[in-house]
Formats: C-alpha cells, structure tokens, sequence
C-alpha cells in the first residue's frame, strides 16, 4: 500500500504541475489556440487508468491530458503538440483536445462524440475476443447530449467491454449541472440497466480499489459504469473561471491530492514536491529549447485516403448475368457474395432483420445466412455511425445502411467532426474506412422528409469519398475502391433504381448507346455516335443516368441531333482533370443534378470547369429539380423533379446559344 500510495501521489504531482505549467505558458502568451485543465481531478486519472492493462484502450474528452499522462506516460510527446510541433503526437494537427496514441488512447473535443466509437470498439474486442477493455471518460455535462444515450442503450443492448467513468464535477463550462440535467447522473445511467456505482471525493488510492473489482466484471462482456464526484478546481479553459472567491475556497477543502498528503508523512510530501517539480521543470525546458520548423500538412486530394496492396473484388465476374432481375436484387446478391467471401464484413442497419429485410429489401436474407454478421440496430443514426467507425479502426470493415437518405442529417456530427477527420487528425496513426450506404431521392411518392437529395451536403466533406450507384457501372469497383481508403465513405443509391430491369438496358434506347468505362476514374460515357460527332455533353450521376439516357434518345428522335452523357460514380473528391478530358471537343455542356442545385454539384463542376483556361469556349448551364418542400402528390411531385419537358427546353437553349 505504501509503494501505490507515493506512487498515486507522484503521479497526481506530475499531472497538477503540467497542468499549472501549461497555463502559465498560455498567460505569457507562448501557447495558442485553448486547453482545458484537470486541475482537481488528477487522482481520477491515476486511479482508475492504474487498474487497466496497457494494451486497454481509454477514450477521453476535451479535459484529457491526465488521462493521457497516466495511459502513455507521454509527456514530450504531450507537450510538443501543445506547442504545434510536429514532433507531436498528433504532429501538430491535433492541439491540446485532439489526442491520439498507439490505438490505446483517442480524445476529442466534441462532447459526446466518441462515445459511439467507444462501443464500436469495444465490440470489436468482443468479437475478435481480445480480453480488451475500453474505458470512455466523460463529464456530467455531456450528459445533454443525446448521442451519450443512443450509446448507453447500445452498450447495454450488447453487452460490451467497456467501463464509463463519468467524472462528476458539477458544472458544465460555467453552468451548475442542477440547472441542465432532469435527474442525478447515476439515476441516469441506471435507467439502462448498467450497473453503476458512485465514488465521492475519494483519493487515488479508493478509485484504485473499486476500479480494479469493476474491471474484472467489464472483462466479462458485464459493462459498468463509475461515477466520480470531483472537484475542478481551474477554470473551464484558460482563464474563463465565472465561480465566486467563496466557492473555490469550498470545492478547495475537497481536493483529493489533500486527501492523499494527510496519509503521507510532511517530511516526504516536501521532497516529493521539489523532485516532481523539477521533473516537469526539466521536460518544459527541454521541449522549449527546441526549435521548432513550420508545420506543412500534406494533401493529395486526387489520390485521397488510398491504402496500398488490397486487392478486393476487382476482376468478379460473377455479378454480371441478372437477367430478368430488379438492380435491387443485384445489390442484395452482392452482399450475400461479400458477407460469404470476407469474415470481417459487418452489416448493420435499422430493420435489417429478416424476414423484414430492411425497407427496400436490399438486406433480405443476410441476417439468416450470416447471423453473426449482421446487427439490426436501434433507431439511432449517431451511435451506429461512431459505433461503425470503431469497429472500422479495429480492423473490421462495417457497411451501414441507413433506412432513409433524409436520416442522414442525424449522422452530420459522427462524419462532420469525427470520422472524416480521423485519419490526418490523429496524424494518420489510423484508418476507418466504414461504408454508409442509403437510399436517396424521390419519384416515389414518400413526401418531404423521405425524397430529398442531400448529397450536396456532404459532397464538400474533407475525407469523406461519395460514391453514386448506377445501373451501368459495377458495384464491386466501388466497392472495391471504398475499402481501400483510409477515410469513410458514402455509397448513393437512389430510390428509383431498385425496381429497374436490368434487361431494359438492353431495350431500344438503351442498345443505341455506345457505352465506354473508365473504370479507374470512376465514369460511363455513352454516345449515340460511337464517340465521333456528339453536339453536346451532358454531365449527370446516380440515379439521373437512367433517365438521362431515356431523355436524350427520345431528344434524338424528334431532333436529329445526338448528345454524349457522361455519368460520374464517384462524386467526391471529384477528378476535373478526367471531366475535362471528357469534354475535348465539346463546346455544349449541360450538368444534370438530382437537387435542387444551390451550392451543389453543377454549381462546383461549372465553376471549376469555367476556372480552366481549355474550357473557357464551353457553354455550361445546368438542370436541377426545383427548389422548395418535395410534395407527397404524385402530379405535384413529376413537377418538381427534373422532366423531359425541361430537359428538352433546356437543351434546346444551349444548342442555340439562347
């Protein structure tokens, strides 16, 4: 016990100093940006992480840096990317709240946010069987976000390794938690029917103990939740402390390294200060003498967020004969195929289950044939994105359908601040290339929360590749390219493509077409003049193509005059030099986007297009559907939606320069 307790207590030093430290250099200007202390909190850290294994893995938040301290024992490193050096460990991109080392310690400063990933991670330990563990801090304050309850429910649900230790301090920012929660925390949590315990106040060297018997639980597959009453003694960040002179004096009588001193003798207590304080004092000086080189950040975007040496489905044959099939059931057997072929695919989804099968049916029958591979989840767009991304980092490779293209919006967070940044936040030390596949658009009737097209919202995402089925261009190539990147991808499927006949592509006005894959590049070209005298291009994606094809044919008919459709499958990051090829001796250009096209798709294609001095003689205009709420009537809704009236008006325009 003497040994742990000078231990604990040097530990708890190391942390309160390095904290103090930092805002000292903060007041004197010498670091940028923000940090968030946890002053006060430090024995929290050292007691429960003291209970873990090395190889566990601990999630923290924006008030992270004793939790690292304690998993790593990475002071350099820590500091240095404070400081914006690249000899961080995040290189710099990081800062003090985004935190990354060695796949067993991960932070963000989004409240809340990985805390899906947690559990994604934890069953991933589950399933390889990895005795892992995973301990996720979080605040009291986050308890107001509603991804914190998506989560809770999912790790009860199955059953996960992981311990939550929610460090209970009272305030969120400067608001008392009384004001902003219903109910006590742990009330809270065991609403979920987790076993939660409380610790009040307590040192090291008791946080220790009971951490120790809650983790021979978690190791079980029996997750546990640890709350701890604590005290923050500093300020939210920096200097941003709105507590009264009377208040900190109160939660100061409560400090724990107090608690800690009272059973150590004072001699010792003195020394320890000195040689810890001369430790910290060291590892500043050293970092600070360094000097330090400007930060470049690498970016490909044409080639991002590529893996080397896979080789997945590229030269499958075996998708191409579906005669008298719907594209839908195409999907559907590409699924069975890969789920067969690959252990370490994951579907999951809402509904999923047979004999439901999803709300297309594209899932019927998976559930049945690769029970263990399959997961219906519940009804919560957030979570399972981060719960994806975490199996995703631990080597497993998770498709996630999400029911409705509309329900997208509720994964904003998950791919906005969390997984499209993984990859270059924590300094490329991980990859997570999940893939959220959706159904999206209208023409069926589903009214206007259940037609939109959205993927102009997610088209200029930085490390998110968007990718567009259609029915010409083969599935496994994007697929293939999708679990070779680095980053999370986005699979479109539209709506109306599910019931198409793949025999139709063999009717009239689709037979007229010579039709060319760029396989690499991601692009179908068709022309109703084998390549060699089109008078005008038209640009389009997804499921416009189909109807694209059909317009211009019957365009061709009643005009004469034949026109080239280029359909794109991959959307971003889009390739403008492999367009612009394309388009060589063309000076008509029509972009076709199933939106309503502001700020969006044809609005980036044209821009850049026009940018480039070999397009300036192009002619660019673009058809869009209509801007407004998608109404359910059928009537109202073939207006709103891009038609053949419209296209022909259109191209008619552009033909004659009008």
């Amino acid at each position: 016990m003497k040994n742990n307790l000078m231990n604990f207590y040097e530990q708890s030093l190391e942390i309160r100093y390095f904290e103090e430290k930092l805002l000292k250099l903060f007041s004197e200007g010498k670091i940028s940006g923000t940090t968030h202390t946890c002053i006060g909190q430090e024995n929290n850290a050292v007691g429960v992480i003291s209970a873990l294994k090395k190889n566990d893995i601990v999630l923290s938040n924006h008030r992270c840096h004793g939790h690292f301290l304690k998993h790593t024992k990475n002071f350099h490193g820590l500091l240095y990317e404070i400081l914006g050096s690249k000899k961080g460990v995040c290189g710099g991109v990081g800062g003090s709240q985004h935190l990354f080392f060695r796949k067993i310690f991960y932070s963000n400063g989004i409240l809340g946010g990985n805390a899906p990933m947690a559990a994604g991670l934890a069953l991933a330990s589950k399933k390889e069987k990895l005795n892992k563990i995973i301990c996720l801090f979080i605040g009291d304050g986050a308890f107001g976000e509603g991804t914190i309850f998506e989560t809770l429910n999912l790790i009860s649900i199955l059953k996960l390794p992981i311990l939550i230790v929610i460090e209970d301090n009272g305030i969120a920012q400067t608001t008392n938690t009384k004001n902003t929660l219903s109910n006590s925390v742990e009330k809270i949590c065991k609403s979920f029917l987790i076993k939660t315990t409380v610790l009040k106040y307590e040192d090291a060297i008791n946080i220790f103990n009971k951490t120790k018997t809650l983790v021979k639980d978690v190791r079980k597959n029996k997750p546990n939740i640890l709350v701890l009453k604590s005290t923050r003694l500093g300020p939210h960040s920096k200097g941003d402390d709105t507590r009264t002179k009377k208040e900190l004096i109160k939660i100061g009588k409560l400090d724990p390294l107090k608690k800690l001193e009272q059973k150590i003798k004072n001699g010792i207590i003195k020394k320890t200060q000195e040689k810890i304080h001369k430790k910290i004092n060291k590892i500043f000086n050293e970092v600070q003498s360094k000097k330090f080189f400007e930060n470049k950040i690498e970016q490909n975007i044409e080639n991002l967020n590529k893996q080397k040496n896979l080789n997945y489905l590229t030269n499958e044959k075996v998708f191409d004969n579906f005669k008298g099939k719907r594209f839908g059931e195409k999907i559907n057997f590409f699924f069975h195929h890969i789920l067969k072929n690959d252990k370490k695919i994951f579907f999951l989804g809402e509904d999923i289950d047979d004999p439901y099968g999803g709300a297309f049916k594209i899932s019927k029958g998976l559930k049945t044939k690769f029970n263990q591979q399959v997961f219906s989840t519940p009804i919560s767009e957030a979570s399972i994105t981060g719960l994806a991304s975490g199996m995703s980092i631990q080597g497993f490779k998770p498709i996630l359908e999400i029911m409705f293209g509309d329900f997208l919006t509720l994964t904003f967070d998950q791919i906005v601040n969390n997984v499209s940044k993984f990859h270059e936040m924590y300094n490329k030390g991980i990859s997570n290339p999940i893939i959220i596949r959706t159904p999206m658009g209208g023409r069926r009737g589903y009214g206007p929360t259940h037609s939109q097209s959205l993927e102009k919202f997610f088209l200029g995402i930085h490390g998110l590749n968007v990718y567009a089925l259609n029915t010409l261009f083969p599935i496994q190539n994007i697929y293939h390219d999708a679990f070779q990147n680095y980053g999370p991808n986005l699979i479109i499927e539209n709506k109306t493509q599910y019931n198409f006949i793949l025999d139709d592509l063999k009717k009239q006005e689709f037979s007229q077409f010579s039709i060319k894959h760029e396989l690499e590049s991601f692009k179908t070209e068709l022309s109703l003049t084998n390549f060699s005298d089109d008078k005008a291009t038209i640009i389009t994606y997804g499921g416009l193509t189909e109807l694209i094809i059909e317009y211009v044919f019957e365009y061709y008919l009643e005009t004469e005059i034949p026109i080239k459709i280029i359909s794109l499958a991959k959307l971003n990051p889009l390739n403008f030099q492999n367009i612009k090829r394309s388009l060589k001796n063309t000076d008509k250009v029509l972009v076709a986007e199933e939106s309503d096209g502001k700020y969006g798709f044809s609005s980036e294609i044209i821009s850049n297009l026009s940018e480039d001095k070999e397009c300036k003689n192009i002619d660019f205009k673009r058809i869009t559907s209509n801007a407004g709420v998608i109404p359910a009537s059928a009537d109202l809704e073939k207006e709103y939606f891009i038609n053949k009236d419209k296209l022909f008006s259109i191209m008619n325009k552009l033909l004659n320069n009008a």
